[in-house]
């Protein structure tokens, strides 16, 4: 399992390194310092590495992001599952068995179907397919372990329930950034975080998770990844970030006064400033790259459902992100699978905007399929087949896939605030939003606002 350290957070290691950022004891101190180092202004100022996006506004900018970007070095939620039964022996088994027979008849039937279509020569092709094919019943065994462990965790605590969730299990189903701490992919070029937050502790502490209720697993303290984010935002003064506050699990009025809390406790200037740039009202216009890095206001923060509970009147960094953005998910959550994925962007994109004069909200592809559903609980007790894991489909989809969809859908919506994937270091999350942003300010140059204010 994960090793952890005395505060029982997890201890990121990469070949036996630490990686856990250097614990902030005095804030005021580095931010003081930071204060003093001013930021030229040139023609060839560089903002997030380049200089030819410093003057378009923030909402003309494409930014890589990752999709649950905290979701690594997770643990099952043991002491959420002690709680509640899920299945039994008998169900279990059943399920699996179920799951065996249909991937070998889906396996069987592809297969031959395949050395029939096939000249003789490339009937290797078939072998192949066969040999992944039927490797996928490794998963409905591993189903199986998972469900039939719920008995177990039902009556084991602490280290037990630990022990029969495997490894395999959390990094294939939870984990969108495993290996990956923020503080890597902040280095890496990722410019925008999608953090998801759980209470737990009695409700009196935030941490990062993935899925929610008695499917969640539970990942380091919001305190880790913020102090990961101010220390990389001191050494880097050139650098625009966005975090978004997304998927939540707990009392929601709870999480949102928590979570505010904190990141005011991390990022407020000795001065009294605020590192997150304010709008006066919604009408206000977005400010350029070049504004937020002379102001050291580098930080613009959106919010999902911890967003209302926030008290009025609403300060004016807290930018509701449904009012802005519309995620992709929302019209690709019941695509399981790269060919659903790549039809769904397909049919949205030639749909393009409405024509009839309202708002258009900014659009985002985000490369990531229903791995776990909403009620996984429900999908093993009425033995659907399991999904695949979370890195082969990143795998598949964030190359060339994810390149055509690019490629076809920039021109059809007037603009893309991201791109968010998985496994953000297999392919071109990076390649995308470049080329993305080679359009944005050539069409900006060319008189082009891209979007309205």
């Amino acid at each position: 399992m994960h090793k952890r350290d005395a505060s029982g957070n997890f201890v990121p290691e990469a070949n036996g390194v630490d990686l856990r950022p250097r614990e902030i004891h005095n804030i005021s101190m580095p931010l003081s310092a930071f204060q003093a180092k001013a930021v030229v202004n040139s023609t060839d100022m560089l903002c997030n590495g380049r200089a030819d996006i410093c003057d378009l506004r923030y909402n003309q900018v494409t930014y890589p992001g990752t999709h649950n970007s905290a979701s690594y070095d997770l643990e099952y939620d043991c002491q959420l599952a002690t709680k509640t039964c899920l299945q039994k022996t008998t169900v279990c088994t059943q399920q699996a068995q179920n799951c065996t027979k249909g991937w070998e008849v889906r396996c069987t039937k592809i297969t031959n179907t395949c050395t029939k279509n096939l000249p003789s020569w490339l009937h290797w092709l078939c072998g192949a397919f066969s040999s992944v094919c039927e490797s996928t019943e490794q998963f409905c065994l591993g189903w199986e372990e998972i469900c039939t462990s719920s008995l177990d965790i039902c009556t084991l605590w602490g280290s037990a329930c630990l022990d029969v969730v495997p490894d395999w299990a959390i990094k294939c189903l939870w984990e969108n950034q495993p290996g990956y701490p923020i503080a890597r992919q902040l280095q890496d070029g990722i410019r925008f975080l999608d953090l998801g937050t759980c209470l737990t502790n009695n409700d009196t502490q935030v941490v990062m998770c993935h899925g929610q209720g008695l499917i969640r697993a539970l990942g380091v303290s919001l305190d880790s990844i913020l102090q990961q984010i101010l220390q990389f935002m001191l050494a880097n003064p050139n650098e625009v970030l966005t975090i978004e506050f997304n998927e939540t699990d707990g009392d929601i009025p709870i999480l949102s006064r928590m979570i505010v809390s904190k990141i005011l406790q991390y990022f407020t200037l000795s001065t009294g400033e605020l590192m997150f740039w304010s709008r006066k009202s919604i009408s206000d216009p977005w400010p350029t790259l070049r504004d937020m890095i002379l102001a050291n206001k580098r930080i613009m923060l959106f919010f999902g459902d911890t967003y209302d509970p926030i008290p009025d009147p609403k300060p004016g960094w807290a930018n509701q992100k449904n009012l802005w953005k519309q995620d992709g998910f929302t019209y690709t959550s019941q695509d399981s699978m790269p060919r659903e994925l790549n039809k769904t962007y397909y049919d949205w994109c030639a749909q393009g905007p409405p024509t009839d004069g309202s708002y258009v909200r900014w659009q985002q592809i985000d490369i990531n399929m229903a791995i776990l559903e909403d009620d996984i609980i429900n999908e093993i007790k009425q033995g659907r087949i399991p999904q695949l894991c979370i890195e082969p489909l990143a795998i598949e989809t964030n190359g060339a896939f994810l390149d055509a969809i690019g490629n076809y859908c920039y021109k059809r919506w007037p603009y893309w605030f991201r791109v968010r994937v998985n496994n953000y270091w297999h392919g071109n999350v990076f390649k995308v939003a470049s080329l993305f942003n080679d359009w944005n300010v050539a069409r900006v140059r060319a008189g082009d606002s891209i979007t309205p204010y």
